[in-house]
């Protein structure tokens, strides 16, 4: 099956692939990476997602809320080709999304594909127009704009966006949904699934043993972690040492993301820090 595929592959996209599978070896990473791909996106650009899998991946296909694309629990990506991208701002679907995706995930990304003045000649948009939709989008919206080529480097960022979420950073892929219709028990499973390492199961067990968000906020913060004499062993003290799949690293990093000064991690941001 897969000298099939490699065999329907262009040699652009068969060198790029013969170059993600030696530097997957060269880095000698002991898992494969994962993205999770939309449905719909994976029907429409197969020869990304067979790219994917013939590069390693763990390929989840799946009907996604937001985004055409997961590489980390921060970061959703949609990609739009230069003639989607336009149509999407005529009827109203464009900010509709990047609202979704800015409020689903921490670094939403739009990968933007193929040459906008080549787009520009067939629709008759105004230039003015198409950026002052861009200039929204990253101002008002947040969502960062990349421009790429074409399928292949799509895919080449896609990947490299994945080795630095998941490798770099070690960050798990987890999807993430914006229901402005849930109810309000949903909605406290999908704000406390946004701490760091913590999924919607983990967040409905926190949330069963001390009942609201607030209460499970203030276990974290004043969580305690004991250190054995010789230093090598730490140990969690408390009530949130009694929920399974809590453990001292969690705590540090909620801790951490709860009580740190905003202002102090902005200028530490601003002077590189």
């Amino acid at each position: 099956m897969w000298s099939l595929v490699w065999s329907g592959l262009s040699r652009g996209w068969r060198l790029r692939l013969g170059w993600s599978l030696s530097s997957r070896l060269v880095a000698g990473m002991a898992e494969a990476l994962r993205i999770s791909v939309d449905s719909n996106e994976a029907s429409r650009r197969r020869d990304i997602v067979n790219y994917f899998r013939l590069s390693g991946f763990d390929v989840d296909v799946r009907r996604l809320d937001v985004c055409d694309y997961v590489v980390s629990d921060r970061c959703g990506i949609e990609r739009k080709d230069v003639s989607d991208f336009l149509g999407s701002m005529k009827d109203g679907r464009l900010f509709k999304q990047a609202r979704d995706m800015a409020e689903a995930y921490e670094k939403p990304v739009l990968i933007l594909e193929g040459r906008m003045s080549r787009a520009f000649k067939r629709s008759r948009m105004r230039p003015a127009s198409v950026y002052g939709a861009l200039s929204s989008l990253v101002l008002d919206y947040g969502v960062s704009v990349v421009p790429t080529e074409d399928p292949e480097t799509t895919s080449i960022l896609l990947h490299r966006m994945a080795y630095r979420e998941q490798v770099r950073d070690k960050r798990p892929v987890q999807l993430r949904s914006v229901k402005r219709d849930m109810p309000l028990h949903r909605k406290q499973v999908f704000l406390l699934s946004g701490l760091p390492q913590i999924g919607s199961t983990l967040a409905e067990e926190l949330l069963r043993r001390f009942d609201s968000p607030f209460r499970v906020m203030e276990e974290f913060t004043s969580a305690e972690i004991s250190v054995s004499s010789s230093g090598k062993t730490r140990r969690l003290v408390g009530s949130l040492s009694e929920v399974r799949g809590v453990g001292p690293v969690i705590v540090e990093n909620a801790q951490r993301l709860l009580t740190e000064s905003f202002s102090d991690l902005c200028d530490l941001e601003e002077d590189g820090g």
